[in-house]
């Protein structure tokens, strides 16, 4: 197989098989007494950085900032102004604390992944195919969203249509 070719499989495979992957129960958490090497945990962090799934992180606290000020404008709108040259001050300490989930990912990765798995992920994401695939994953995860909520509908309804045809013939009407 040819590596563009592997390259499309994988691609093709990932987009499948995500909402799968979603709804599969969640690995076991990382316990603190799980004993992993500094080597294996620094390989799985920068996947976590070259997989691009630190990116989807990145909104999650100025969204907390939006959030807590648009909360504390409708109970609190005496407070309005301060709140936010506060939340502004303190916006670059908020952003510090990024990489504490960026370690949490790269916990769940050890906990799943062997440190050589981790290092032949990583590698894949070093090559061009796989910086090229990181780079229009968002891109394809929004085209790809609505189609996969049009089918899903559709499915819906025609496993519905399934099973009133199968409960008819054992007398049922639903």
């Amino acid at each position: 197989m040819s590596k563009s070719l592997a390259y499309a499989a994988v691609l093709a495979l990932s987009l499948v098989a995500a909402p799968a992957f979603a709804q599969a129960p969640a690995a076991p958490a990382p316990t603190a007494a799980a004993t992993v090497s500094a080597s294996h945990f620094a390989v799985a962090r920068e996947l976590v950085m070259a997989s691009g799934l630190s990116r989807s992180f990145a909104g999650v606290i100025p969204e907390m900032i939006v959030k807590m000020n648009q909360t504390y404008a409708v109970s609190r709108p005496d407070l309005s102004k301060d709140l936010r040259a506060t939340l502004e001050s303190l916006q670059a300490e908020f952003n510090g604390w990024s990489g504490e989930i960026v370690d949490i990912a790269a916990r769940v990765y050890t906990a799943v992944m062997t440190e050589q798995e981790c290092k032949e992920a990583l590698a894949l994401f070093q090559t061009a195919a796989g910086k090229k695939y990181v780079e229009v994953q968002p891109t394809i995860f929004v085209n790809v969203a609505p189609v996969v909520e049009q089918w899903s509908k559709a499915m819906s309804a025609r496993m519905l249509n399934r099973v009133r045809e199968e409960m008819k013939k054992k007398g049922h009407d639903m």
